[in-house]
Protein backbone atom coordinates (compact mmCIF):
# COMPACT_ATOMS: atom_id res chain seq x y z
CA UNK A 1 0.00 0.00 0.00
CA UNK A 2 1.30 3.45 -0.88
CA UNK A 3 0.02 5.30 2.16
CA UNK A 4 0.67 3.74 5.57
CA UNK A 5 -0.36 6.75 7.68
CA UNK A 6 -2.08 5.82 10.97
CA UNK A 7 -5.83 6.47 10.89
CA UNK A 8 -7.03 4.98 14.20
CA UNK A 9 -5.35 4.30 17.54
CA UNK A 10 -7.00 2.68 20.55
CA UNK A 11 -5.05 3.18 23.79
CA UNK A 12 -5.84 1.10 26.90
CA UNK A 13 -9.59 0.92 26.25
CA UNK A 14 -11.72 -0.52 29.05
CA UNK A 15 -15.43 -1.25 29.32
CA UNK A 16 -17.29 -3.22 32.00
CA UNK A 17 -20.91 -4.29 32.33
CA UNK A 18 -21.42 -5.07 35.99
CA UNK A 19 -18.79 -7.68 36.97
CA UNK A 20 -18.01 -8.50 33.30
CA UNK A 21 -14.88 -6.80 31.95
CA UNK A 22 -15.94 -6.84 28.27
CA UNK A 23 -12.93 -4.87 26.99
CA UNK A 24 -9.83 -5.06 29.17
CA UNK A 25 -6.93 -2.66 28.51
CA UNK A 26 -6.99 -3.09 24.72
CA UNK A 27 -4.53 -1.11 22.56
CA UNK A 28 -3.80 -1.24 18.82
CA UNK A 29 -3.17 1.04 15.83
CA UNK A 30 -4.63 0.87 12.31
CA UNK A 31 -3.09 2.37 9.19
CA UNK A 32 -4.96 3.66 6.15
CA UNK A 33 -5.80 0.78 3.84
CA UNK A 34 -5.46 -1.93 6.49
CA UNK A 35 -7.84 -4.88 6.42
CA UNK A 36 -7.73 -5.68 10.12
CA UNK A 37 -9.16 -9.03 11.20
CA UNK A 38 -10.75 -9.35 14.63
CA UNK A 39 -11.29 -12.92 15.86
CA UNK A 40 -12.22 -14.64 19.11
CA UNK A 41 -14.91 -16.70 20.75
CA UNK A 42 -18.31 -15.25 21.63
CA UNK A 43 -17.87 -13.11 24.72
CA UNK A 44 -14.26 -12.26 23.78
CA UNK A 45 -15.13 -8.55 23.57
CA UNK A 46 -15.13 -8.01 19.79
CA UNK A 47 -18.63 -6.50 19.57
CA UNK A 48 -18.08 -4.14 22.50
CA UNK A 49 -14.77 -2.97 21.03
CA UNK A 50 -16.25 -2.10 17.63
CA UNK A 51 -19.17 -0.34 19.34
CA UNK A 52 -16.68 1.88 21.18
CA UNK A 53 -14.93 2.71 17.89
CA UNK A 54 -18.28 3.39 16.20
CA UNK A 55 -19.66 5.59 18.97
CA UNK A 56 -22.34 3.13 20.08
CA UNK A 57 -20.72 2.51 23.46
CA UNK A 58 -18.76 4.87 25.73
CA UNK A 59 -15.58 3.35 27.25
CA UNK A 60 -15.01 3.52 31.01
CA UNK A 61 -11.41 4.57 30.40
CA UNK A 62 -8.81 4.78 27.66
CA UNK A 63 -8.30 6.96 24.61
CA UNK A 64 -9.42 6.85 21.00
CA UNK A 65 -7.46 8.74 18.34
CA UNK A 66 -8.83 9.24 14.82
CA UNK A 67 -6.61 10.92 12.21
CA UNK A 68 -4.15 11.86 14.99
CA UNK A 69 -6.78 13.74 17.05
CA UNK A 70 -8.39 12.38 20.20
CA UNK A 71 -12.12 11.81 19.85
CA UNK A 72 -14.75 11.10 22.47
CA UNK A 73 -17.82 9.79 20.67
CA UNK A 74 -21.02 9.79 22.72
CA UNK A 75 -23.37 8.91 19.83
CA UNK A 76 -22.98 6.72 16.75
CA UNK A 77 -23.94 9.57 14.39
CA UNK A 78 -20.77 11.44 15.48
CA UNK A 79 -18.59 8.58 14.26
CA UNK A 80 -20.71 8.20 11.12
CA UNK A 81 -20.40 11.94 10.39
CA UNK A 82 -16.63 11.45 10.56
CA UNK A 83 -16.88 8.55 8.09
CA UNK A 84 -16.68 5.55 10.46
CA UNK A 85 -19.50 3.11 9.63
CA UNK A 86 -20.52 -0.25 11.11
CA UNK A 87 -22.34 -3.15 9.44
CA UNK A 88 -23.72 -5.31 12.25
CA UNK A 89 -24.27 -9.07 11.95
CA UNK A 90 -28.04 -8.65 12.43
CA UNK A 91 -29.39 -6.05 9.94
CA UNK A 92 -30.77 -2.90 11.59
CA UNK A 93 -33.34 -1.92 8.98
CA UNK A 94 -36.84 -0.43 8.89
CA UNK A 95 -38.88 -3.41 7.70
CA UNK A 96 -41.75 -1.32 6.31
CA UNK A 97 -39.46 0.63 3.97
CA UNK A 98 -37.98 -0.49 0.65
CA UNK A 99 -34.35 -1.46 0.13
CA UNK A 100 -33.48 1.89 -1.50
CA UNK A 101 -35.29 3.93 1.17
CA UNK A 102 -33.34 2.09 3.88
CA UNK A 103 -30.06 2.77 2.11
CA UNK A 104 -30.73 6.53 1.95
CA UNK A 105 -32.63 6.80 5.25
CA UNK A 106 -31.62 10.07 6.93
CA UNK A 107 -30.11 11.48 3.75
CA UNK A 108 -33.12 11.42 1.42
CA UNK A 109 -33.34 13.43 -1.78
CA UNK A 110 -36.35 15.72 -1.96
CA UNK A 111 -38.34 17.53 -4.63
CA UNK A 112 -40.00 20.45 -2.94
CA UNK A 113 -41.74 19.13 0.17
CA UNK A 114 -41.75 15.54 -1.03
CA UNK A 115 -39.20 12.72 -1.12
CA UNK A 116 -37.83 12.25 -4.63
CA UNK A 117 -38.22 8.46 -5.02
CA UNK A 118 -37.07 8.58 -8.63
CA UNK A 119 -33.76 10.20 -7.70
CA UNK A 120 -33.25 7.82 -4.77
CA UNK A 121 -33.78 4.86 -7.12
CA UNK A 122 -31.30 6.32 -9.59
CA UNK A 123 -28.69 6.95 -6.88
CA UNK A 124 -29.19 3.43 -5.46
CA UNK A 125 -28.70 1.89 -8.91
CA UNK A 126 -25.45 3.87 -9.29
CA UNK A 127 -24.35 2.65 -5.86
CA UNK A 128 -25.13 -0.96 -6.79
CA UNK A 129 -23.25 -0.54 -10.06
CA UNK A 130 -20.25 0.82 -8.16
CA UNK A 131 -20.43 -2.01 -5.60
CA UNK A 132 -21.96 -4.95 -7.53
CA UNK A 133 -22.22 -7.31 -4.54
CA UNK A 134 -25.74 -8.50 -5.40
CA UNK A 135 -26.85 -7.08 -8.77
CA UNK A 136 -30.23 -8.84 -8.70
CA UNK A 137 -31.35 -7.01 -5.53
CA UNK A 138 -34.90 -5.63 -5.96
CA UNK A 139 -34.43 -2.04 -4.84
CA UNK A 140 -38.08 -1.01 -4.47
CA UNK A 141 -39.11 -4.20 -2.60
CA UNK A 142 -40.20 -3.82 1.02
CA UNK A 143 -37.45 -5.09 3.33
CA UNK A 144 -39.64 -7.49 5.33
CA UNK A 145 -40.27 -9.41 2.10
CA UNK A 146 -36.55 -9.91 1.46
CA UNK A 147 -34.33 -12.78 2.64
CA UNK A 148 -31.75 -12.39 5.41
CA UNK A 149 -28.87 -12.35 2.91
CA UNK A 150 -30.54 -9.56 0.90
CA UNK A 151 -30.98 -7.53 4.10
CA UNK A 152 -27.28 -7.92 4.87
CA UNK A 153 -26.47 -6.61 1.38
CA UNK A 154 -28.68 -3.57 2.05
CA UNK A 155 -26.81 -2.88 5.31
CA UNK A 156 -23.47 -3.06 3.50
CA UNK A 157 -24.65 -0.76 0.69
CA UNK A 158 -26.08 1.65 3.26
CA UNK A 159 -22.69 1.84 5.02
CA UNK A 160 -20.84 2.27 1.72
CA UNK A 161 -23.18 5.10 0.72
CA UNK A 162 -21.49 7.23 3.42
CA UNK A 163 -18.13 6.75 1.60
CA UNK A 164 -16.45 5.76 4.88
CA UNK A 165 -12.75 6.04 5.73
CA UNK A 166 -13.19 3.12 8.15
CA UNK A 167 -15.79 0.42 7.56
CA UNK A 168 -16.39 -2.14 10.32
CA UNK A 169 -18.03 -5.39 9.23
CA UNK A 170 -19.34 -7.94 11.75
CA UNK A 171 -19.73 -11.39 10.14
CA UNK A 172 -20.82 -9.94 6.77
CA UNK A 173 -20.64 -13.24 4.86
CA UNK A 174 -22.32 -15.44 7.49
CA UNK A 175 -25.61 -15.54 5.58
CA UNK A 176 -24.45 -14.53 2.08
CA UNK A 177 -24.46 -16.87 -0.94
CA UNK A 178 -20.98 -17.98 -1.99
CA UNK A 179 -20.92 -15.79 -5.11
CA UNK A 180 -21.91 -12.64 -3.18
CA UNK A 181 -19.31 -13.45 -0.51
CA UNK A 182 -16.58 -13.74 -3.13
CA UNK A 183 -17.61 -10.45 -4.76
CA UNK A 184 -17.67 -8.69 -1.37
CA UNK A 185 -14.21 -9.96 -0.37
CA UNK A 186 -12.75 -8.84 -3.71
CA UNK A 187 -14.46 -5.47 -3.29
CA UNK A 188 -12.85 -4.98 0.14
CA UNK A 189 -9.42 -5.79 -1.25
CA UNK A 190 -9.90 -3.41 -4.18
CA UNK A 191 -11.21 -0.55 -2.01
CA UNK A 192 -8.34 -1.05 0.43
CA UNK A 193 -5.74 -0.75 -2.35
CA UNK A 194 -7.38 1.83 -4.60
CA UNK A 195 -9.20 4.11 -2.15
CA UNK A 196 -7.13 3.48 1.02
CA UNK A 197 -10.30 2.56 2.92
CA UNK A 198 -9.56 0.83 6.23
CA UNK A 199 -11.61 -2.21 7.19
CA UNK A 200 -12.14 -3.92 10.55
CA UNK A 201 -13.36 -7.40 9.73
CA UNK A 202 -14.93 -9.75 12.28
CA UNK A 203 -15.38 -13.32 11.08
CA UNK A 204 -15.69 -16.84 12.48
CA UNK A 205 -14.60 -18.15 9.07
CA UNK A 206 -10.89 -18.27 9.79
CA UNK A 207 -9.87 -19.28 6.25
CA UNK A 208 -11.72 -16.22 4.95
CA UNK A 209 -10.04 -13.89 7.45
CA UNK A 210 -6.59 -15.37 6.74
CA UNK A 211 -7.01 -14.90 2.99
CA UNK A 212 -8.41 -11.36 3.28
CA UNK A 213 -6.65 -9.58 6.15
CA UNK A 214 -3.14 -8.10 6.30
CA UNK A 215 -3.16 -8.41 10.10
CA UNK A 216 -5.38 -10.22 12.62
CA UNK A 217 -5.95 -9.47 16.29
CA UNK A 218 -7.07 -12.26 18.62
CA UNK A 219 -9.22 -11.45 21.67
CA UNK A 220 -10.07 -13.70 24.60
CA UNK A 221 -12.08 -12.77 27.72
CA UNK A 222 -11.95 -9.07 26.83
CA UNK A 223 -8.17 -8.97 26.39
CA UNK A 224 -5.94 -8.60 23.36
CA UNK A 225 -4.02 -11.86 23.14
CA UNK A 226 -1.90 -10.75 20.21
CA UNK A 227 -1.74 -9.30 16.70
CA UNK A 228 -0.36 -11.41 13.84
CA UNK A 229 1.04 -9.75 10.73
CA UNK A 230 0.28 -11.29 7.31
CA UNK A 231 3.43 -13.39 7.20
CA UNK A 232 2.81 -14.75 10.74
CA UNK A 233 -0.85 -15.71 10.27
CA UNK A 234 -1.46 -19.44 10.69
CA UNK A 235 -4.83 -21.09 11.31
CA UNK A 236 -3.60 -23.51 13.96
CA UNK A 237 -1.89 -20.68 15.84
CA UNK A 238 -5.03 -18.52 15.66
CA UNK A 239 -7.21 -21.29 17.10
CA UNK A 240 -4.68 -21.97 19.86
CA UNK A 241 -4.66 -18.26 20.77
CA UNK A 242 -8.47 -18.12 20.70
CA UNK A 243 -9.23 -21.16 22.85
CA UNK A 244 -5.97 -21.35 24.82
CA UNK A 245 -5.63 -25.01 23.82
CA UNK A 246 -3.83 -27.03 21.19
CA UNK A 247 -5.73 -27.70 17.95
CA UNK A 248 -5.53 -31.47 18.56
CA UNK A 249 -8.06 -30.96 21.36
CA UNK A 250 -10.52 -29.00 19.19
CA UNK A 251 -12.48 -31.93 17.73
CA UNK A 252 -13.69 -34.67 20.10
CA UNK A 253 -12.26 -38.16 19.79
CA UNK A 254 -13.96 -40.24 17.11
CA UNK A 255 -16.13 -43.27 17.86
CA UNK A 256 -14.50 -46.55 18.75
CA UNK A 257 -17.72 -48.50 19.21
CA UNK A 258 -20.12 -48.59 16.25
CA UNK A 259 -23.48 -50.35 16.64
CA UNK A 260 -26.23 -51.61 14.37
CA UNK A 261 -27.69 -49.73 11.40
CA UNK A 262 -30.30 -47.16 12.48
CA UNK A 263 -30.86 -45.49 9.10
CA UNK A 264 -30.63 -47.10 5.66
CA UNK A 265 -31.34 -45.33 2.38
CA UNK A 266 -31.52 -47.56 -0.70
CA UNK A 267 -31.69 -46.45 -4.33
CA UNK A 268 -33.12 -43.01 -3.60
CA UNK A 269 -33.92 -41.12 -6.80
CA UNK A 270 -35.37 -37.64 -7.34
CA UNK A 271 -35.15 -35.15 -10.18
CA UNK A 272 -31.67 -34.20 -8.95
CA UNK A 273 -30.50 -37.28 -7.03
CA UNK A 274 -29.39 -40.52 -8.66
CA UNK A 275 -29.32 -43.90 -6.97
CA UNK A 276 -28.41 -42.72 -3.46
CA UNK A 277 -27.36 -45.43 -0.98
CA UNK A 278 -26.22 -44.44 2.51
CA UNK A 279 -26.10 -46.08 5.90
CA UNK A 280 -25.92 -44.56 9.38
CA UNK A 281 -25.10 -46.78 12.36
CA UNK A 282 -25.67 -46.22 16.04
CA UNK A 283 -22.67 -44.52 17.60
CA UNK A 284 -21.34 -42.85 14.47
CA UNK A 285 -21.34 -39.43 12.82
CA UNK A 286 -21.77 -39.71 9.06
CA UNK A 287 -20.82 -36.72 6.91
CA UNK A 288 -22.14 -35.68 3.49
CA UNK A 289 -19.83 -33.42 1.52
CA UNK A 290 -19.71 -31.97 -1.97
CA UNK A 291 -19.71 -28.72 -3.88
CA UNK A 292 -22.69 -26.36 -3.57
CA UNK A 293 -25.68 -27.91 -5.36
CA UNK A 294 -24.26 -31.45 -5.38
CA UNK A 295 -27.37 -32.72 -3.57
CA UNK A 296 -26.43 -33.10 0.11
CA UNK A 297 -29.23 -30.82 1.38
CA UNK A 298 -31.76 -32.60 -0.80
CA UNK A 299 -30.82 -35.97 0.72
CA UNK A 300 -31.36 -34.58 4.23
CA UNK A 301 -34.73 -33.05 3.32
CA UNK A 302 -35.86 -36.23 1.49
CA UNK A 303 -35.01 -38.47 4.46
CA UNK A 304 -37.04 -36.23 6.76
CA UNK A 305 -40.04 -36.21 4.43
CA UNK A 306 -39.89 -32.60 3.30
CA UNK A 307 -38.88 -33.41 -0.28
CA UNK A 308 -40.67 -36.13 -2.23
CA UNK A 309 -38.66 -38.76 -4.06
CA UNK A 310 -39.58 -40.75 -7.17
CA UNK A 311 -38.26 -44.08 -5.97
CA UNK A 312 -36.20 -45.56 -3.19
CA UNK A 313 -36.57 -47.26 0.16
CA UNK A 314 -35.96 -45.95 3.66
CA UNK A 315 -35.39 -48.07 6.77
CA UNK A 316 -35.41 -46.67 10.32
CA UNK A 317 -34.19 -49.13 12.97
CA UNK A 318 -34.79 -51.92 10.48
CA UNK A 319 -38.40 -50.91 9.78
CA UNK A 320 -39.22 -50.30 6.13
CA UNK A 321 -41.14 -47.08 5.63
CA UNK A 322 -43.74 -47.15 2.86
CA UNK A 323 -44.35 -43.41 3.04
CA UNK A 324 -41.98 -40.83 4.48
CA UNK A 325 -43.64 -37.93 6.31
CA UNK A 326 -42.04 -35.47 8.70
CA UNK A 327 -44.46 -36.11 11.57
CA UNK A 328 -43.85 -39.86 11.37
CA UNK A 329 -40.09 -39.27 11.41
CA UNK A 330 -40.40 -37.07 14.50
CA UNK A 331 -42.47 -39.77 16.22
CA UNK A 332 -39.71 -42.27 15.42
CA UNK A 333 -37.12 -39.99 17.02
CA UNK A 334 -35.63 -38.75 13.74
CA UNK A 335 -35.02 -34.99 13.91
CA UNK A 336 -33.79 -32.48 11.33
CA UNK A 337 -31.98 -29.22 12.02
CA UNK A 338 -32.23 -27.49 8.61
CA UNK A 339 -30.07 -24.72 7.12
CA UNK A 340 -30.88 -21.02 7.70
CA UNK A 341 -31.97 -21.10 11.33
CA UNK A 342 -33.86 -17.79 11.05
CA UNK A 343 -35.98 -18.97 8.13
CA UNK A 344 -36.68 -22.57 9.15
CA UNK A 345 -36.05 -23.05 12.88
CA UNK A 346 -36.25 -19.94 15.04
CA UNK A 347 -39.30 -17.87 15.93
CA UNK A 348 -37.72 -14.42 16.06
CA UNK A 349 -40.63 -12.82 17.92
CA UNK A 350 -40.66 -15.58 20.57
CA UNK A 351 -38.66 -15.77 23.79
CA UNK A 352 -35.86 -18.21 24.53
CA UNK A 353 -38.27 -20.37 26.58
CA UNK A 354 -40.95 -20.38 23.87
CA UNK A 355 -38.41 -21.37 21.21
CA UNK A 356 -37.30 -24.38 23.26
CA UNK A 357 -40.78 -25.66 24.17
CA UNK A 358 -42.65 -24.91 20.92
CA UNK A 359 -42.20 -28.42 19.48
CA UNK A 360 -43.28 -30.20 22.68
CA UNK A 361 -46.28 -28.29 24.02
CA UNK A 362 -48.48 -31.39 24.16
CA UNK A 363 -45.86 -33.35 26.10
CA UNK A 364 -45.16 -30.54 28.56
CA UNK A 365 -48.76 -29.33 28.87
CA UNK A 366 -51.01 -32.34 28.12
CA UNK A 367 -54.15 -30.45 29.23
CA UNK A 368 -53.45 -27.64 26.72
CA UNK A 369 -53.03 -25.13 29.54
CA UNK A 370 -49.64 -23.50 29.18
CA UNK A 371 -48.00 -22.78 32.52
CA UNK A 372 -45.40 -20.05 32.21
CA UNK A 373 -43.63 -21.32 35.32
CA UNK A 374 -43.43 -24.85 33.93
CA UNK A 375 -42.26 -23.54 30.54
CA UNK A 376 -39.54 -21.44 32.21
CA UNK A 377 -38.46 -24.42 34.31
CA UNK A 378 -38.06 -26.63 31.22
CA UNK A 379 -36.19 -23.85 29.38
CA UNK A 380 -33.82 -23.31 32.31
CA UNK A 381 -33.08 -27.04 32.53
CA UNK A 382 -32.38 -27.35 28.80
CA UNK A 383 -30.33 -24.14 28.78
CA UNK A 384 -28.14 -25.47 31.59
CA UNK A 385 -27.78 -28.83 29.84
CA UNK A 386 -26.64 -27.19 26.59
CA UNK A 387 -24.60 -24.40 28.22
CA UNK A 388 -26.74 -21.65 26.67
CA UNK A 389 -25.68 -18.19 27.80
CA UNK A 390 -28.61 -15.86 28.42
CA UNK A 391 -29.81 -13.09 30.71
CA UNK A 392 -33.35 -14.35 31.22
CA UNK A 393 -35.33 -17.21 29.65
CA UNK A 394 -38.01 -14.67 28.72
CA UNK A 395 -35.69 -12.48 26.63
CA UNK A 396 -36.27 -12.48 22.88
CA UNK A 397 -34.35 -15.05 20.87
CA UNK A 398 -32.83 -12.43 18.54
CA UNK A 399 -31.00 -10.87 21.50
CA UNK A 400 -28.76 -13.94 21.76
CA UNK A 401 -25.59 -14.75 19.82
CA UNK A 402 -25.67 -17.04 16.78
CA UNK A 403 -23.99 -19.84 18.71
CA UNK A 404 -26.52 -19.69 21.53
CA UNK A 405 -29.38 -19.60 19.03
CA UNK A 406 -28.05 -22.77 17.39
CA UNK A 407 -27.76 -24.48 20.79
CA UNK A 408 -31.38 -23.52 21.51
CA UNK A 409 -32.46 -25.41 18.37
CA UNK A 410 -30.52 -28.44 19.59
CA UNK A 411 -32.04 -28.04 23.06
CA UNK A 412 -35.51 -28.00 21.49
CA UNK A 413 -35.13 -31.22 19.52
CA UNK A 414 -33.07 -33.11 22.08
CA UNK A 415 -35.62 -32.44 24.82
CA UNK A 416 -37.20 -35.76 23.81
CA UNK A 417 -35.41 -39.03 23.09
CA UNK A 418 -33.56 -38.80 19.80
CA UNK A 419 -32.52 -41.83 17.74
CA UNK A 420 -31.19 -40.10 14.63
CA UNK A 421 -30.21 -36.44 14.29
CA UNK A 422 -29.80 -34.89 10.83
CA UNK A 423 -28.08 -31.50 10.63
CA UNK A 424 -27.42 -29.16 7.70
CA UNK A 425 -24.56 -26.68 8.23
CA UNK A 426 -25.16 -26.47 12.00
CA UNK A 427 -22.14 -24.24 12.73
CA UNK A 428 -22.44 -21.59 9.99
CA UNK A 429 -21.89 -18.08 11.37
CA UNK A 430 -21.12 -19.10 14.95
CA UNK A 431 -17.92 -18.60 16.90
CA UNK A 432 -15.24 -21.22 17.37
CA UNK A 433 -16.10 -21.85 21.04
CA UNK A 434 -19.76 -22.55 20.21
CA UNK A 435 -18.64 -24.83 17.36
CA UNK A 436 -16.57 -26.88 19.76
CA UNK A 437 -19.52 -27.19 22.15
CA UNK A 438 -21.78 -28.40 19.32
CA UNK A 439 -19.18 -30.96 18.21
CA UNK A 440 -19.05 -32.28 21.79
CA UNK A 441 -22.86 -32.43 21.96
CA UNK A 442 -22.95 -34.48 18.74
CA UNK A 443 -20.23 -36.82 20.01
CA UNK A 444 -22.12 -37.28 23.28
CA UNK A 445 -25.13 -38.38 21.22
CA UNK A 446 -23.06 -41.11 19.57
CA UNK A 447 -21.77 -42.21 22.98
CA UNK A 448 -25.45 -42.74 23.85
CA UNK A 449 -25.73 -45.05 20.81
CA UNK A 450 -27.50 -42.52 18.58
CA UNK A 451 -26.82 -41.91 14.89
CA UNK A 452 -25.88 -38.52 13.43
CA UNK A 453 -25.98 -37.46 9.76
CA UNK A 454 -24.34 -34.09 9.08
CA UNK A 455 -24.14 -31.95 5.94
CA UNK A 456 -21.40 -29.34 6.11
CA UNK A 457 -19.91 -26.86 3.66
CA UNK A 458 -16.67 -26.70 5.70
CA UNK A 459 -14.18 -29.38 4.69
CA UNK A 460 -12.16 -29.05 7.93
CA UNK A 461 -15.31 -29.62 9.95
CA UNK A 462 -16.43 -32.66 7.98
CA UNK A 463 -12.97 -34.23 8.28
CA UNK A 464 -12.63 -33.42 11.98
CA UNK A 465 -16.04 -34.64 13.15
CA UNK A 466 -17.05 -37.54 10.86
CA UNK A 467 -16.50 -41.27 11.39
CA UNK A 468 -17.55 -41.90 7.80
CA UNK A 469 -18.03 -39.57 4.83
CA UNK A 470 -20.02 -39.86 1.61
CA UNK A 471 -18.71 -37.54 -1.09
CA UNK A 472 -21.06 -36.20 -3.77
CA UNK A 473 -20.92 -34.74 -7.25
CA UNK A 474 -23.87 -33.69 -9.43
CA UNK A 475 -26.49 -35.61 -7.43
CA UNK A 476 -24.51 -38.83 -7.12
CA UNK A 477 -22.43 -40.40 -4.37
CA UNK A 478 -18.87 -40.76 -5.60
CA UNK A 479 -17.13 -42.41 -2.64
CA UNK A 480 -17.52 -43.74 0.90
CA UNK A 481 -14.53 -42.84 3.09
CA UNK A 482 -13.71 -44.36 6.49
CA UNK A 483 -11.01 -43.96 9.11
CA UNK A 484 -7.61 -43.26 7.51
CA UNK A 485 -9.28 -42.65 4.14
CA UNK A 486 -10.82 -39.45 5.56
CA UNK A 487 -8.44 -36.76 4.31
CA UNK A 488 -8.99 -33.45 2.53
CA UNK A 489 -7.07 -34.79 -0.45
CA UNK A 490 -9.35 -37.84 -0.83
CA UNK A 491 -12.46 -35.71 -0.43
CA UNK A 492 -11.41 -33.17 -3.05
CA UNK A 493 -10.42 -35.94 -5.45
CA UNK A 494 -13.96 -37.32 -5.25
CA UNK A 495 -15.99 -34.10 -5.48
CA UNK A 496 -14.18 -32.27 -8.29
Amino acid sequence: MKNKEPILACIKLNKSFGPTHAVNDVSFTLNQGDIFGLVGENGAGKSTLIKIIGGECIPDSGNLFYKSSEVKWTKSFQALKNKIAIVHQEPLLVSSLSAMDNIFLGKEYTKGLFIDEEKILKKTRLLLRKYPIYPELILDEQVDKLSIDERVIIEILKALSYEPNILILDEPTASLPKKSSEILLKLLKDQSKEKNITFIYISHKLEEAIELCNKIMVMRNGKKIGILEKEEIDKNLLIKMMINQDLSQFYPKKSEKIGNTVLQVENLNTENLKNINIEVKAGEIVGLYGLLGAGMNEIALSIFGINDFKEGTLFVDGEKLHKVESLDMINKGVYLIPPDKHKFSLFDSFTLAENITIAHLYNIFPKFLISKNKENEVAEQQSAKFNIKYRNVNQLINELSGGNQQKIILARWLFKECNILILVDPTVGIDIGAKREIYNLLRNLTKSNKGVLIVSSEINEIVGISDKIYTMRRGEITAELKKDEITQENILKNIL
